[in-house]
């Protein structure tokens, strides 16, 4: 019986990928609601390093508005422009599925 080449065997990722999605989802809500609690104590600086976590996970994971979201959210926080962070939250909250 033959074997088929190196890299030709078939396999099926996809409950992994489903893993990883829900464990991607669950670790940014926990980020929004971290910045969240951030805002309301007055705290830029965790602002700035969750949005620089959506803006380095987002886009592999399919979710490329929440990383550019998370990107302007990480500048603003950097300036202190506590008004554009709190304007941009909704919009972060808004790129990510409700569910999943």
């Amino acid at each position: 019986m033959t074997q088929p080449p190196p890299g030709d065997t078939p396999f099926d990722l996809s409950d992994d990928i489903r893993e990883l999605m829900g464990l991607y989802l669950e670790a940014r809500r926990a980020d929004l609601a971290r910045l969240e609690a951030a805002l309301a104590a007055g705290d830029l600086a965790t602002a700035r390093a969750v949005g620089h976590a959506f803006k380095g996970s987002s886009a592999p994971f399919g979710f490329p508005e929440a990383g550019r979201i998370g990107a302007e959210l990480e500048e603003a926080a950097a300036r202190g422009d506590r008004g554009a962070v709190e304007r941009l939250v909704p919009l972060l909250r808004a790129s990510l599925p409700a569910t999943g």
